[in-house]
């Protein structure tokens, strides 16, 4: 039965022309630096006409980058108010754009890219509302099913790609958090620090070592505070369980906090992650604590989950198999070991607490071929894990722990060997 079309209306931030507006800016604060120099301009006179630039080019770039979008979405085909009509055999590929939020794709087409973006972040000075993100996800949710409808019906090849529906599946259920705006600011700062730097009348390093100082100072202070805000929630909200073949894997509830330092710069290492860490200390109760997944050998996963719904989550993780990127050539085994290792992770939701082995079936496509891999391959891991504030108590989480070795054994998997544990 055909499905009937879903229209959403948002606003969106167009990438390219804030990283094009980044780039101006920051030449244009060179050459007024480079020209107050030359002219030998009074330094605080030279500083205050650059702020007020920066300022007002800033205020300038985000009229221009806000654009309006109407997307209509149909059982074959996309329609955007934006990018026109995009058909889903068009597509070649969905990935997450750079410096994009945390909710953004980007469609490969025969002969175009087109991408969307939210901007919802604490460091932007405009940003989307809680609606229209809430919006654009349920269009990427609502094309991840229409697509997986249209790749049923494609004929079986050889092609060992992901196909685009896998590729969307794994961005809806691992977005990543880029903050582009940060980004921009460090590296206009940035710049001005490496003028002052090679001129003598600026080399003072003693006070940004101190500044380093400071701000490491404040780091501590503020993640020992944070850690007595988790251990009082776990109290009264409850922990978290794991259950595994990695015997070395442990878990962790905390909140999700920023460590950018995309110029890897000193003074900035802890710049994302304080400004964080104040915001959830102003305000405890707001903070969601998450489920950070820490494997034998130190790779974390953060299971982040976009619902309130009774859930828990599956991770697979092999660190002897690298996952060749899809712009190389098949076969070309240059540098391998450079190759992004397997790990992927996606939540469960229980609609129907009846029935767990049904929900871990139809939570990803293949999912027997995936846990077979465990017979398969020795470096192989599998992780379940589920946190009592989402539904999931030691009761309910034994009863996941039960439909998952259901599955496993039906796949000839061994789970003498599996542990549990829970913090």
């Amino acid at each position: 039965m055909m499905q009937s079309p879903l229209t959403w209306h948002f606003n969106i931030g167009d990438q390219k022309k804030a990283a094009w507006s980044t780039v101006l800016i920051a030449l244009g604060i060179l050459a007024l630096i480079l020209t107050g120099l030359i002219l030998n301009v009074n330094l605080t006179l030279l500083m205050i006409t650059m702020l007020v630039i920066f300022l007002g080019s800033i205020i300038l770039t985000i009229k221009w980058m806000w654009r309006k979008e109407t997307i209509t979405l149909y059982h074959d085909r996309i329609e955007s108010a934006l990018y026109g009509v995009i058909y889903f055999s068009e597509i070649r590929k969905i990935s997450s754009p750079w410096m994009a939020s945390s909710t953004a794709i980007k469609l490969h087409l025969e002969k175009r890219k087109v991408s969307w973006a939210m901007l919802r972040s604490s460091r932007a000075l405009i940003q989307n509302t809680l609606e229209e993100v809430s919006d654009f996800e349920k269009f990427l949710q609502e094309l991840e099913q229409r697509l997986q409808l249209q790749e049923k019906k494609k004929p079986k090849t050889n092609d060992t790609h992901a196909a685009p529906v896998t590729q969307l599946h794994q961005i809806n259920n691992t977005r990543r958090s880029h903050t582009g705006l940060i980004i921009g600011i460090s590296a206009i700062f940035g710049l001005v620090f490496l003028i002052r730097a090679c001129l003598p009348q600026f080399r003072h390093n003693s006070q940004i070592r101190s500044m380093k100082t400071a701000s490491e100072q404040i780091f501590y202070e503020r993640k020992k505070q944070i850690d007595q805000l988790v251990a009082q929630r776990l109290e009264k909200e409850g922990g978290a369980f794991l259950y595994t073949n990695d015997h070395a894997a442990t878990i962790k509830l905390f909140p999700y906090i920023h460590t950018d330092n995309p110029l890897n710069i000193d003074l900035f290492e802890h710049l994302a992650a304080i400004k964080d860490m104040t915001a959830i200390l102003a305000n405890p109760d707001s903070a969601q604590l998450d489920i950070f997944i820490i494997s034998g050998d130190s790779s974390i996963r953060r299971m982040r989950t976009d619902t309130t719904t009774r859930q828990f989550f599956l991770r697979t993780y092999d660190p002897s198999q690298h996952i060749q990127p899809s712009y190389l050539k098949p076969g070309d085994t240059t540098d391998i070991n450079s190759y992004p290792v397997f790990d992927m992770s996606w939540n469960v939701v229980l609609r129907d607490t009846g029935n767990i082995v049904n929900a871990i079936r139809r939570s990803i496509p293949a999912v027997n071929v995936m846990f077979s891999q465990i017979r398969l391959r020795p470096a192989f891991y599998l992780y379940l894990t589920g946190k009592v504030k989402q539904g999931m108590n030691e009761v309910a989480f034994r009863d996941a722990v039960t439909a998952l070795n259901q599955l496993l054994h039906q796949n000839k998997v061994d789970t003498s060997g599996f542990v549990f544990t829970r913090i």
